[in-house]
């Protein structure tokens, strides 16, 4: 074997590494298996408050720009040089890493032991991995997708940019459906409750559709582009809008209540109960009352954001652009703790068995847990 063809099976075994993950493993509540948590969006999980501190932090010498998922003990992080990095949740250990043929910018989704691939650009496609068995089972063309996917029980739903929804098999990739939304512009996931699927358009419109058919069920303007995905809570849909309006819609497409943010909103909302918790682009945080409409209180951080809130326990946690951390008391905006990762972040933040989970742009992966002060460093 010559040298040039030595290489090339190296770098072709290189680039195929695969992982496994035993199907032993419990079955976890609080996995956080798409980009806002669940196929809801609450952006919710965890327990308690409390001093945080750094866990574990890794190198993974990529930059990461697009939010990680967790399940099954692990954190699945998606990289622009087309892999998906693989690390234990406790320890930071790396278990494998997965050549997508993708740059899987759009995002990641899991369910039923599946991990689903959405990439960008030149490389727009849908892969489905079987992280039990460790096998590829599907690719398609993603067309002009810039979401990620949702996976809900056994079907895979993902939108394009031009308006046309999906449904299909997620272990075969056998479509089901699609539906065209004429002159629907689509740039965030779906949300998912009791049947439905919830879609903002980026011309201004909140739709519902059968999860059955895609077929529309009812459409509502909007008064500004939205600023990020649809939320879903029991009898409501929750959508911020990027002029800083919020509109808490019943299911019959009604709006019944609205919010005024206290400034401009570059991302979603996150929800507990009667609540929701949103960042304004200048670091305003606020708590809105979806019960009468009114600001609870906010809390002015004076420092850009960029990533969107989510709620950890009783604390809400803010990232700010140059990656200080901010941890705010949920009921009157209070900041408890502070931590400076001294990283810019891009990326939202997740949460995992009672952990929070933080990818920079620099390409670290920093786990942070609470009341714990041993702290470990690894490089890759």
């Amino acid at each position: 074997m010559t040298y040039s063809v030595l290489v090339v099976a190296l770098l072709t075994l290189s680039c195929a590494a695969r992982f496994s993950i035993p199907r032993e493993l419990p079955s976890e509540e609080n996995q956080w298996r798409a980009v806002r948590g669940d196929n809801s969006g609450w952006a919710y999980a965890g327990e308690g408050t409390g001093k945080a501190a750094i866990l574990w932090r890794v190198k993974t010498k990529i930059p990461i720009i697009s939010a990680p998922v967790a399940g099954d003990g692990a954190i699945f992080v998606p990289s622009p040089n087309r892999r998906v990095l693989v690390y234990g949740a406790e320890t930071g250990k790396r278990i494998g890493r997965l050549w997508v043929d993708a740059m899987p910018d759009n995002g990641l989704a899991l369910g039923g032991g599946l991990l689903a691939i959405a990439g960008r650009g030149e490389f727009n496609r849908i892969r489905v991995y079987d992280y039990h068995e460790g096998t590829f089972l599907w690719d398609r063309d993603s067309e002009r997708s810039f979401a990620a996917p949702i996976l809900v029980d056994s079907i895979l739903y993902f939108a394009i940019s031009t308006g046309a929804i999906f449904s299909l098999d997620a272990r075969t990739g056998e479509k089901n459906w699609r539906y065209k939304i004429d002159g629907a512009v689509i740039d965030h996931e779906p949300a998912f409750r009791d049947s439905l699927l919830f879609l903002v358009d980026s011309n201004k419109r909140l739709l519902a559709l059968s999860a059955d058919s895609g077929t529309v069920r009812w459409s509502l303007d909007l008064p500004s582009p939205p600023s990020g995905q649809a939320v879903v809570i029991p009898d409501h849909v929750i959508v911020s809008t990027m002029s800083g309006k919020i509109l808490a819609v019943l299911l019959d497409g009604s709006v019944r209540v609205s919010i005024d943010a206290p400034g401009e909103l570059g991302s979603p909302v996150a929800c507990s109960g009667p609540t929701i918790y949103g960042v304004t682009k200048k670091g305003i945080v606020f708590a809105g009352d979806l019960g009468h409409g009114g600001i609870l209180w906010q809390t002015n951080l004076s420092a850009p954001v960029i990533a969107p809130p989510v709620i950890w326990g009783k604390q809400i946690v803010i990232v700010t652009a140059e990656g200080k951390i901010y941890l705010l008391y949920f009921s009157d905006g209070a900041i408890e703790h502070t931590i400076d990762l001294e990283e810019p972040v891009t990326a939202p933040p997740i949460i995992y068995n009672s952990n929070l989970y933080i990818a920079t742009e620099t390409g670290e992966l920093i786990a942070i847990t609470r009341n714990i002060q041993s702290l470990e460093h690894n490089n890759e």
